[in-house]
């Protein structure tokens, strides 16, 4: 797989911010506005990580038909 570029973070880092807003989320000791932050930047988090397996899919089966 090529390497990303530096303003695309790698899957594993999506994966380790979201971990992190979720850790915030789970600690309960936000205010509400930080939370509905939070969780809005961690639906957006979830969106990219999914995005990234389903483009990873598609060039694994467009791989696979090469074959």
């Amino acid at each position: 797989m090529p390497d990303q570029p530096p303003d695309h973070p790698t899957y594993e880092e999506v994966v380790q911010a979201l971990e992190t807003v979720l850790a915030e989320l789970e600690d309960g000791g936000l205010p509400l506005d930080r939370s509905l932050d939070a969780y809005a930047r961690g639906v957006a988090l979830s969106d990219q990580a999914q995005q990234m397996l389903t483009d990873a899919e598609l060039r694994i089966d467009a791989l696979r038909s090469e074959s």
